[in-house]
Order: C-alpha cells, then structure tokens, then sequence
C-alpha cells in the first residue's frame, strides 16, 4: 500500500512539473514577444532624419517646385524635410534661418547661397558641427559643402542669349531685367547671356536693372527702361518673374513691339507664350533639384560618396513646344 502511495505521489509531481514546464514556456515566450514588440515600437518611434530646405523666397512659384521634389523625396526615402524661407527676398533673413538651422543641430541643410562670401563662413560652420549642407539653385563653390544642385548658371544664360540670337532680326537695342544684382546666380545668367550677345554686332544690352524677384517691381524696372531708351525693342528677364512684369509694363506703355524672353516655367509665363505675348523663356527643372538635393543627402549620410558637382538641364521653350509643359 505504501509502494502504491509512493507511485501515485510520483506521478502527481511528475504531472505537477508538466504543468509548472508547460506554464513557465507559455511565460517566456510571452514575455519574448512582449520584448520584441517594444523593440519594434521603439524602433517606429525613432525619429526620422531631419533635413532644413532653405529657399529664396518662401511663397515663390519656382521654390514651390524645389519644395514639391524634395518632398516627393523624403517620402520615398523615409526623411523629413522641412521648408523654410523668408516671405519676400532678403539675403539676410536667409542667412538667420541658417544660423537656426544650425543651432538646431538638424541632419542635413540644403541652402541657396546667394552670395559666397557671406554664405560660406555659415556653411562652413555647419560642416564643422558635422551637418551636411548641400548648395542649391546657387552654389558657393569656395565652401566645404558637399555638392552644388542646380542649373549651371552661366551656360543657362547663353541658351537665353542663343534664343534671342536666332529669334529676333535686324539691329536691336535690348533691356535685361535680373532678379537680383547680389545674386550670384542672376550675375553669372547676365555673363553667359552678354557672352552671347557681344558675338551678334547688330545686337546690343543698353540697361540692365534688378526686380528683387518681384513681378511689381520688374514692371517698375521695365517701364522705366523702357520710357528712358524709347528704342529697346527686345526685353529679357532672367528669373521666374520677370518676364511677367515686363509683360505688364508693355501693356502699361502700349508697346506691343517689344519682344519678350523670360526665365523658368511659370504658368503665366507659358500661358504669354501660347499667346504670343512672350516670345520664349529658358525652363529649369526645380522639382529635379528638390529630388535630387535630398536623395544625394541621404546616399551622403548612408556613407556613400556623391560628386560635388550635379547639374539639372535646362531648356528653351517657345510656341512650337509649349503645349509639352502642360499650359492647359
């Protein structure tokens, strides 16, 4: 009778270590589970790098588009890029937002350097802290930035003097309305358009004046040049909104044998051109420089080498191929 208890105690333990074994396997792969969702949680919770777009002007039809690329960019690179910039021109009020970008210590910044000397000591400083800082739309060649993206300037300008060149007869005075006159990147367009010029003798740059890239203003600018030398008959802009504000000041002055050439893809723009109010204007592709500033900055922090120097394309468009860039 005594064996028999035993047995039977034997098995009851036996049965009870099951049972504990069974429990405590149960247990642990809860708790394995539990450590591996938090683990993933915490990986989901890890903030996104973030990156500062610096533009020109916060509003501006044209850095809208570097805006949308970039962003465009982020998404598919899992980022965050945050747009910034003044609410009208100011080299300044950009040099003060990168000063913030800085001390905020973000990931990466992407900048228009308007003036190299005054942006290469900033961006150098940033390179200093360890944050990457690509140049774009306008480069500071003379800093330690990773790369410039954009177009390059002086060759924009010459494709903007090559269609004046061949779209316009006989001798002509001309009047060239520039965005900025500290703008590196407006005074390297008028070099590459005046290179183009000085070779056709029958053409001839008599003024040029600056609209602080504002349409109001560059109707100003041009209705002046325009009542001063009454003789210009062909009338260029070499920013987004030029063309525009020497569209309005031709109307303003009745002068509808003045030709036009602009700069960028502006709706207005395009829309003069399909009307034959505009004669042409040279296109860049800011979207492309968005996508791409952000892309090489991400391939830069995943330790991947990237060329210093990308070059997004330009073209001309006139009433042969405007209907292309989507006007309607």
């Amino acid at each position: 009778m005594t064996n028999k208890r035993w047995t039977i105690s034997l098995i009851l333990l036996f049965f009870l270590f099951l049972y504990v074994l069974f429990h405590f396997v149960i247990t642990t792969k809860k708790i394995e589970q539990t450590v591996e969702q938090l683990q993933q949680t915490t990986q989901l919770a890890k903030p996104l790098p973030h990156f500062v777009l610096i533009s020109q002007e916060f509003d501006n039809p044209y850095w809208r588009k570097v805006e949308q690329g970039a962003k465009e960019a982020a998404k598919h690179y899992r980022v965050n890029v945050e747009y910034i910039g003044p609410l009208r021109t100011s080299m300044d009020e950009q040099m003060k937002l990168l000063e913030k970008a800085i001390a905020s210590r973000v990931d990466g910044i992407i900048v228009q350097s308007l003036n190299d000397a005054r942006f290469t000591p900033l961006i150098n400083k940033a390179i200093g802290r360890n944050i990457p800082v690509i140049t774009i739309d306008t480069d500071a060649p003379m800093s330690r930035r990773l790369a410039y993206v954009g177009t390059n300037n002086f060759e924009a300008g010459q494709l903007l003097g090559k269609a004046v060149a061949s779209r316009v007869a006989g001798k002509k005075k001309i009047g060239v309305i520039i965005g900025s006159d500290t703008s590196e990147n407006q005074q390297l367009r008028l070099q590459g358009f005046q290179s183009i010029i000085s070779q056709h003798p029958s053409l001839t740059v008599v003024a040029v004046a600056a609209s602080n890239i504002s349409r109001i203003q560059a109707s100003i600018q041009a209705e002046k040049m325009l009542r001063t030398y009454p003789d210009i008959s062909v009338m260029v802009g070499t920013s987004a909104l030029d063309a525009i504000g020497i569209l309005m000041a031709t109307k303003n002055l009745d002068r509808s044998d003045v030709q036009i050439f602009g700069f960028d893809d502006v709706k207005e723009t395009l829309q003069a051109i399909e009307q034959g109010k505009i004669v042409a204007t040279v296109i860049q592709k800011p979207y492309d420089m968005g996508f791409s500033a952000v892309k090489l900055m991400v391939e830069h922090l995943s330790g991947k080498q990237i060329e210093k120097e990308h070059f997004t394309a330009t073209e001309i468009v006139d009433k042969t191929n405007v209907e292309l860039e989507g006007v309607k």
